[in-house]
């Protein structure tokens, strides 16, 4: 019979059909030692300009949401939405796991959900929570008390605000 090349862990084995497929040791696929202090030397500086980068964008991003915000109109502006995307770019161009290699038979404990789905979670319950008894125990409570703080002041709801 001839042999076929068959894909095994990112390398080609020539197999038979007839034969069990040669058995590749996880150290078949990793590299050697210089690519290894390469791809570690190449981590720390990724790192190093993502944290960065990360510094430079939580004030560049409050800053941009009050410009969005203040802008006249029922819509927002762009200016916090510009700041995502290149971020996202940027995020791109940096690369910083890219020396991993693919695998994904590995488990690595973490949940399938990203981050951005776990908000999604949070901000629906919270939407649920304020729209329920809850909320409106609270606001009633909080409207008695600055009712209560109102009239020891002897401001009303006009002079507020």
């Amino acid at each position: 019979m001839a042999s076929v090349p068959t894909p095994h862990k990112g390398k080609f084995v020539t197999e038979t059909p007839t034969e069990q497929p040669e058995q590749m040791s996880d150290n078949d696929a990793m590299p050697d030692k210089k690519t290894l202090i390469r791809d570690a030397i190449a981590f720390q500086i990724k790192l190093i300009i993502d944290g960065l980068r990360d510094v430079v964008l939580i004030p560049v991003s409050l800053i941009a949401t009050v410009m969005s915000l203040i802008k006249p109109g029922d819509k927002a502006g762009s200016e916090f939405y510009d700041v995502v995307a290149f971020g996202k770019e940027t995020e791109r161009k940096i690369n910083l796991f890219g020396a991993a290699p693919e695998r994904s038979e590995v488990d690595s404990g973490l949940p399938e959900s990203d981050v951005d789905q776990v908000i999604a979670q949070v901000e629906q319950y919270l939407s649920q929570e304020l729209q329920g008894d809850r909320f409106s125990q609270a606001r009633a409570g909080l409207e008695k008390t600055l009712d209560r703080l109102r009239r020891q002041f002897g401001r009303s709801d006009s002079d507020v605000g």
